[in-house]
């Protein structure tokens, strides 16, 4: 038998207060089993990080960093109190020591010392949307800047996406502080929200999901460069679902526009995109940046907020998705192709899920 520990973070609903619950998936001749190993409630948490043995949540109502030991027997080693408002996303730099956090709600990115994870502590906060007109295309949801994602790049460089601005930043930390040295233009209206960088041959590429747009947004640049900010050339656009177009779907409106909420890069280079609005993941495929979708499935739920892609024994796509109260597990069947549920976690208001060794 195979045991998988997996872990999930959940907003407060009405079933529970938000935190996180931890398990063991045992996969048997009988099928697969999960048994809860522990739970912890800290309130709403939009996101859950690794840091070595432990995890790093963020709490988005109250905007609060919590460091924690999983196991049986759950415990809280540090907080901090954030700056900014609704923490969205979360990334440890390379060398364990600062977290580099995203604040939807201020428009801002806040960099936790990480040092002494029993005293985390937050070192710098940077403003967004610097040299934007605001409101942008879609006013309502582009009145102002939005960081959504960060992803180190090295040690000292990150991209920040801001859904507002329809803007990549470039930031390059330093012990003086964060500094924005560039920025990617995405197609206006785009809503720039989860980004990857992966290397094709002699070409980095930036794949990026345009929540606004139903789309995704690639760059390319010859590899080898240290100065990230340069030499970013767009290649496309192109759509992240055909259901948002055919509506062929019974639980769907024909003109539901497919919103992507998280983007998953697996080794042989394809792109997993979970569809808000349309419930799905659309599998993208192609090289050097052009790229176009080759498959799409039914996630279950309408709204699937955060994807996580395992490649051991099969690929495996687990799906939080929050109004369901589930975690969804597909499995794609080698044979025929297709994608079919192996089994699902209950949790209410799953945002996302940690499992052993992953890609994503």
């Amino acid at each position: 038998m195979a045991v998988t520990p997996v872990l999930a973070c959940y907003r407060t609903c009405d079933a529970a207060i938000g935190g996180i619950t931890a398990w063991q998936l045992t996969t048997g001749p009988d099928g697969p089993r999960t048994d809860v190993v522990a739970r912890c409630p800290l309130g709403d948490a939009p996101w859950v990080t690794p840091l070595y043995d432990l995890v790093v949540v963020l709490c988005g109502r109250d905007s609060t960093l919590c460091v924690v030991r999983p196991g049986g027997e759950v415990q809280v080693v540090g907080t901090a109190q954030l700056q900014g408002q609704w923490p969205c996303h979360g990334a440890v730099d390379p060398t364990g020591r600062l977290m580099a956090v995203a604040n939807c709600g201020s428009g801002q990115v806040e960099f936790v010392d990480l040092s002494d994870p029993t005293r985390p502590t937050v070192r710098n906060v940077l403003d967004l949307g610097q040299g934007c007109v605001f409101p942008r295309p879609v006013a309502d949801r582009q009145e102002g800047p939005h960081a959504h994602q960060v992803t180190w790049l090295d040690r000292a460089h990150l991209a920040v996406t801001d859904l507002g601005a329809d803007r990549i930043n470039v930031v390059r930390w330093s012990e003086a502080g964060p500094e924005i040295i560039g920025s990617l233009k995405t197609p206006a209206g785009c809503g720039p929200r989860h980004l990857t960088l992966t290397e094709d041959g002699r070409k980095q590429i930036l794949t990026v999901g345009g929540a606004l747009s139903g789309t995704v947004s690639t760059w390319s640049r010859p590899t080898g460069h240290d100065m990230w900010a340069r030499e970013w050339r767009f290649v496309q656009e192109t759509a992240s679902s055909r259901w948002s177009h055919t509506g062929s779907q019974e639980r769907r409106s024909a003109c539901a526009p497919a919103s992507p909420s998280a983007i998953v890069t697996t080794p042989d280079g394809r792109h997993f995109v979970a569809n808000r609005s349309v419930g799905s993941i659309g599998i993208l495929g192609g090289r050097f940046g052009r790229i176009n979708l080759i498959d799409e499935f039914d996630t279950t739920g309408a709204n699937p907020r955060d994807i996580t892609v395992t490649t051991q024994n099969g690929t495996r796509v687990w799906v939080a998705l929050p109004e369901e109260g589930q975690i969804a597990i597909h499995l794609r069947d080698e044979d025929t192709g297709g994608w079919q549920v192996e089994t699902t976690i209950d949790q209410p208001g799953a945002m996302r899920v940690i499992v052993g060794p992953t890609t994503g």
